[in-house]
Order: structure tokens, then C-alpha cells, then sequence
């Protein structure tokens, strides 16, 4: 039965650095990532301390600069980092992980995918060093 439900969860974090790397350069634990060539790398703030799931190394999708990026290398216990491509995003900008997809986002069924899990699993392992915000609809939210 449909009951009209929609997911509301949104998972974001800034980019706390953004950085021009060179080809050949090694991303994250093991340097299992390597730039192929002159790129842009961010560094997201989260990681699987905060519940993004390390099954999701090299395959996370995040929504940056409105366009979909892709973890690059492996979630580390506090952050990721992410492959931005051009330079266009700073720091600061706003890494979108999930949220219900009306805004082009990733949604939690993407980084299930990504992770080889369910879409529940990603939503409930969010852990309590994340800030909360709730936005009330009535309040403009």
C-alpha cells in the first residue's frame, strides 16, 4: 500500500579543504586511489565514525557544486575525501551525501547501493556526533 510517505533525511556536511593535486597522487589510507591526472579533491568532514559506511570507499556518491561527485579512496573514521574534477568548488561548499532526491541529491538507496547494504542501514547507522536540525514544515523548512 502506498501511503504517501517520502524520505526526509538529509545528510550534509562543508567541504572543510579543497585542493589541486597533480596526476599520480595518492588519495586516503593506502593510496588505493590515485589521480589520473591534475584534479580537484575535497576533504568532507564525515566519516565512519559518523556512520558513513567504509563499503562506500571509491563508490559514494555526494552532490557537490550541483554536480554528482564520487568518493575517492577510502572513508577514513572522520572524513572522505571527494573527486571534484574541476576547481569550482571551494571550501565550504555545501557536500549533499543524501537527502530525498528532489534536488537532484543522492538519495539513501544510492549509497545502499554503493555500500552493498539497505537503505535503512544508512539512515539509522548516522551517529550522535552528527548535529540534528529539524525544520518544521509550518516554519518554512
Amino acid at each position: 500500500a502506498d501511503f504517501g510517505l517520502r524520505p526526509v533525511m538529509t545528510l550534509s556536511a562543508s567541504l572543510a579543504l579543497v585542493k589541486h593535486v597533480p596526476g599520480g597522487h595518492g588519495v586516503s589510507y593506502g593510496h588505493h586511489y590515485v589521480t589520473a591526472g591534475a584534479t580537484t579533491l575535497g576533504l568532507v568532514p564525515v566519516g565512519y565514525a559518523d556512520g558513513v559506511p567504509r563499503h562506500a570507499s571509491g563508490t559514494g556518491p555526494v552532490l557537490v557544486g550541483g554536480k554528482w561527485r564520487t568518493v575517492a579512496g577510502r572513508v577514513a573514521m572522520d572524513q572522505f575525501v571527494v573527486q571534484l574534477g574541476g576547481g569550482e568548488p571551494g571550501p565550504r561548499s555545501e557536500a549533499l551525501l543524501f537527502g530525498p532526491g528532489d534536488r537532484g541529491e543522492p538519495t539513501a538507496e544510492d549509497w545502499a547501493r554503493a555500500a552493498g547494504t539497505i537503505a535503512y542501514e544508512i539512515v539509522t547507522r548516522i551517529g550522535t556526533r552528527v548535529p540534528r536540525v529539524y525544520v518544521n514544515k509550518e516554519q518554512g523548512g
